[in-house]
């Protein structure tokens, strides 16, 4: 699968970042912010400073502005999350997961709330998987047993395997016990829970979480009865990223230790480089050296993931950058915060450049990618990585 390279601002009226953070509905398994530290001190050496990190305890906490940039829009923290967990897993069945009480408090316009209920077990090419989106859909992928019995209709999807594939909009203002189609299927899906359903249709394990529609402010989840949940914190580390006088990169500037910058010309409309259209597309062909900057940047982004980002990594390297993770089930307000806080952090000087990265799970039947990074540059301007 290849890498689709995107340019724009995130003033721009039609900046394709909002709907990218927000189409994938259960954002990530994993966020990674990275912050460059000073590669040159002005004699053509590296850093070698290994100062304390950057504050980052708010990064995931703004409140949304309401606009693209947030210029001029004073900053507001969303509150803890309530008796101190971020999200809850507990172990659901699909006849629970449509219960009419839970939809009423955490699903339904009037609750003035949006559900996350992501799997954690199961594997999307060959088990139930199910899940509860933000928009209100429980998004399915069946097996031809449950699919068969569960009073759905379904897209059978020739990806190697025999899953169908079934939504249905459980905010709808119809689906509502009364309603033939509704009642069909809570029926079904309790003789399922029943009668000799397997996998999902019998329980499977949830990441649970509710955000307030109107800010984004956290709320708690109320689970049916006899549902077992625990609650669970978003974990957080940070590191330095280290790298070797020695080492250089075979792409962009090699005369340069340390890691790649990202490559600006992609946004020059001379020729050399790439036509960027006003909706972030690219119309001329790549330049070959802008390409190979893209890419290279791209690929150093992902070993930082991994911890393997080149040269030495322990504590005689010089320290170029620092890289905070989190890990658990984050939403895509907290996306949204990350960049905000590194869009204040490259506007403020702190900063030249910062990246955000995020993972998606692995069994999300919504398939919205598992991977998307965005490289926050001067100017309110940015560069998106995503699967093409």
């Amino acid at each position: 699968m290849g890498i689709r390279v995107r340019a724009s601002a995130f003033a721009h009226p039609k900046s394709p970042h909002v709907a990218a953070v927000n189409e994938r509905q259960f954002v990530s398994s994993a966020l990674q912010l990275v912050l460059p530290r000073k590669m040159d001190d002005g004699d053509g050496n590296a850093s070698t400073s290994s100062e304390g990190f950057a504050d980052v305890s708010e990064a995931l906490r703004r409140r949304p502005r309401g606009s693209n940039d947030g210029v001029n829009v004073p900053l507001e923290l969303v509150g803890p999350a309530p008796g101190g967990d971020d999200f809850r897993v507990a172990r659901m069945t699909l006849a629970q997961l449509v219960d009419e009480n839970f939809l009423a408090q955490h699903v339904r316009p009037e609750s003035g709330a949006r559900l996350f209920a992501c799997p954690l077990d199961g594997r999307l090419d060959g088990d139930d998987v199910a899940a509860i989106t933000p928009s209100g859909h429980l998004r399915a992928s069946l097996t031809p047993f449950t699919h068969a019995r569960a009073g759905v209709t379904g897209a059978k999807r020739d990806r190697g395997t025999l899953k169908h594939e079934a939504s249905v909009h459980l905010a709808k203002k119809d689906f509502v016990p009364g309603a033939p189609f509704r009642d069909r299927l809570v029926g079904c899906l309790r003789r399922l829970d029943e009668h000799g359903g397997d996998g999902v249709a019998r329980g499977g394990w949830y990441a649970c979480a509710c955000e307030r529609v109107a800010d984004g402010e956290p709320l708690a989840v109320s689970f049916p009865h006899g549902v077992v949940s625990e609650g669970r914190r978003i974990t957080h580390a940070s590191r330095t990223v280290r790298w070797s006088r020695g080492d250089s990169y075979s792409w962009g500037d090699s005369s340069t230790p340390g890691p790649p910058t990202p490559p600006v010309e992609f946004f020059r409309r001379d020729g050399s480089a790439m036509d960027v259209d006003d909706d972030g597309g690219v119309n001329d062909d790549t330049d070959t050296d802008v390409a190979s900057s893209l890419a290279g940047f791209h690929e150093w982004i992902g070993a930082v993931a991994c911890g393997c980002e080149g040269g030495d990594v322990g504590d005689d390297g010089d320290a170029v950058g620092e890289a905070h993770r989190w890990e658990g089930l984050l939403t895509p307000r907290m996306v949204r915060s990350a960049l905000e806080f590194c869009i204040d952090k490259v506007a403020g000087g702190d900063v030249p450049w910062a990246a955000v990265t995020s993972w998606g799970f692995p069994e999300d039947p919504t398939r919205a990618g598992l991977e998307t990074s965005f490289a926050v540059l001067p100017g309110g301007r940015y560069l998106m990585f995503s699967d093409s």
